[in-house]
């Protein structure tokens, strides 16, 4: 028999007038048997009751499997559980791994996208491999995520498990966020549909795996890409092109370093920089060196939301080291044989800030004029009219100076085509912080148990001033 289910990505804080939306389109458009919210949450009883089943996954461990939070609002907790309709419709709900999960569903929610659908949209970082594994085991016609918490709308390509079988994996934005946030479908678990001929991204991730798998057995290395040349005394070279599932910062590299990851927004995200220069400074517990990186792999920021949106990384995070007593120092480097344009942030006490960091900065540039033979000569200026007019050429080096209201911008113009010392904002960072022997990145590395550490220390000292949760 077929059914209807009508599928919503809800703003928690607008709960009561969500249902009254779905009892709408209940009225118009059903009746539906079941509304699923996507997402996780720990939603209270509201004022409007709804007219069908509604049914999310808690964020918050109940007592109960299915617990009821008013009539017809059910939390569902427990790691993995399924849910069989009146109309035999099958719908498993995926928190977290089950060995034990077994037999097909027609219908899986959960909130990370699967790993090998993630890659195919660039988005390696929303994505988690435990949900690929219940996907293939259970198999569902429909399966349903958002990724992040804001999540957005996307539709993979249906993809066949068997000639009669086939899967329609559906993100959706969350209410108010300008993405679609609903998605109203029929389903028949009896009916068996025409032959779908298309890519089934679980086959190919699958064969990716084996192929990485043979080649460290055999011992062959994963050679990783070279940084560009830190070596002042020398002409740099042309970059190579890097594609962006080759690139560092892109989240389609399969080996992007996800544990770093701090917030994720719509454009750009935040993470913490490999082998970070400062150590710890009280009352800090961690070295607060960041990165702030779009999510195009491009050399300079053309988009203007990506922008703005990198602002307010630079903001709020700005706002946060501030309350401790410190500043914040920002470096970019913009020029088209970038790879990958990003933001570094490094926080320095405040008292006394902008004095040293302009003593640092006048004095690493004094010695880059001075002793480098191939590097081009670099002037800073902090003139309104002429840092306006450098930073429209999309071919600078600028550092931004956050003291709570009071920001200093420095800029020095680039020549294209001419060598440019990549590690001169680290150098004059070095400079002021007094640690020279960490100009360089790899001379600073962390283990992997070190920088999940640090990485959850500043998502903690982030979480109040976090824009995207």
């Amino acid at each position: 028999m077929k059914t209807k289910i009508l599928v919503l990505h809800p703003n928690p804080d607008n709960l009561d007038a969500i249902i009254k939306k779905a009892n709408l389109q209940n009225s118009k458009n059903g009746p539906f048997e079941a509304v699923l919210l996507l997402g996780k949450y720990d939603l209270k009883a509201c004022p409007t009751v709804p007219e069908v089943p509604t049914y999310y996954t808690g964020s918050i461990e109940q007592k109960e499997q299915f617990t009821d939070i008013m009539k017809n609002l059910i939390c569902v907790t427990g790691g993995f559980l399924t849910l069989k309709l009146a109309s035999g419709v099958k719908i498993g709900f995926f928190d977290r791994i089950c060995e034990d999960a077994t037999g097909d569903v027609d219908i899986l929610v959960s909130f990370h996208w699967p790993l090998a659908i993630a890659k195919t949209q660039g988005l390696s970082v929303i994505g988690d491999r435990e949900v690929d594994k219940m996907v293939t085991k259970l198999q569902p016609r429909y399966h349903f995520a958002v990724g992040t918490e804001k999540g957005r709308f996307y539709e993979h390509p249906a993809f066949p498990w068997t000639p009669t079988k086939a899967c329609r994996m559906i993100s959706l934005g969350q209410e108010g966020s300008g993405n679609k946030w609903f998605y109203a479908f029929s389903i028949d678990p009896l009916e068996s549909l025409p032959f779908v001929d298309g890519v089934n991204p679980f086959k190919i991730e699958s064969q990716n795996v084996s192929v990485v798998e043979e080649q460290m057995e055999s011992g062959e290395k994963l050679q990783p890409l070279k940084r560009a040349s830190e070596n002042d005394e020398q002409p740099v070279k042309r970059p190579k092109i890097v594609a962006p599932q080759e690139c560092f910062f892109c989240l389609s590299n399969p080996n992007i370093e996800s544990h770093m990851i701090v917030a994720i927004g719509k454009h750009s995200y935040l993470a913490t920089a490999k082998g970070p220069m400062p150590l710890p400074q009280r009352p800090l517990d961690f070295s607060g060196h960041a990165i702030i990186i779009p999510f195009d792999h491009t050399p300079i920021i053309e988009d203007r939301e990506q922008r703005e949106e990198m602002a307010q990384f630079q903001k709020t995070v700005a706002a946060a080291f501030y309350e401790k007593s410190f500043a914040t120092v920002f470096f970019q480097i913009s020029r088209p044989e970038n790879v990958h344009i990003h933001t570094q942030l490094i926080p320095v006490r405040l008292d006394g800030a902008q004095e040293q960091f302009e003593r640092s900065i006048n004095e690493r540039t004094r010695q880059n004029n001075e002793r480098a033979k191939f590097n081009q000569l670099l002037e800073f200026t902090s003139d309104t009219k002429q840092v306006k007019a450098i930073l429209e050429s999309k071919n600078f080096i600028k550092f931004v100076l956050s003291m709570g209201d009071k920001i200093k911008v420095y800029a020095a113009q680039l020549v294209s085509e001419k060598p440019v010392d990549l590690q001169f904002p680290r150098r004059v960072m070095s400079f002021h912080l007094k640690c020279p022997k960490r100009t360089y990145w790899d001379r600073c590395k962390q283990t992997k148990a070190h920088e999940i550490n640090e990485c959850e220390k500043f998502k903690a000292f982030y979480k109040k001033y976090d824009f995207t949760s």
